[in-house]
């Protein structure tokens, strides 16, 4: 007798979790990345492009930049613990690409200019 599974226990049954795990390495490092990246060129001459961020920053400093944060992984958690398991690591992949897009641009960015700051 075949015995046939559904989608979400052959997902969950070969991954182990093992991959999610490193997604959620990424995305914590990307997301540490991204603040610190941001605080540094703000303390050099750059100004914040996002107006989200930028509010936040404006009313609570770097505290501020850290509370959003904070607040987007605990909305990324949410819909990680709620989704179907074969849409949690695409949840998890479309919120650390642009991170890591900010994370790249923002070092660039600080490595180019920061010489050019008075």
């Amino acid at each position: 007798m075949q015995q046939t599974l559904s989608k979400e226990a052959v997902y969950v049954a070969e991954s182990r979790l093992r991959c999610d795990h490193l997604l959620w390495g990424l995305v914590l490092a990307a997301a540490a990345g991204d603040i610190l990246l941001t605080l540094t060129g703000l303390s050099l001459c750059f100004t914040e492009a996002n107006p989200v961020a930028r509010t936040f920053f404006d009313a609570a400093g770097g505290a501020g930049l850290v509370a959003l944060k904070l607040a987007a992984l605990g909305v990324l958690f949410g819909v990680y613990r709620i989704v179907q398991p074969l849409y949690r690591r695409a949840a998890l992949v479309a919120f650390v690409a642009p991170q890591l897009l900010a994370v790249s641009h923002n070092g660039l960015l600080i490595a180019r200019y920061a010489g050019s700051c008075a």
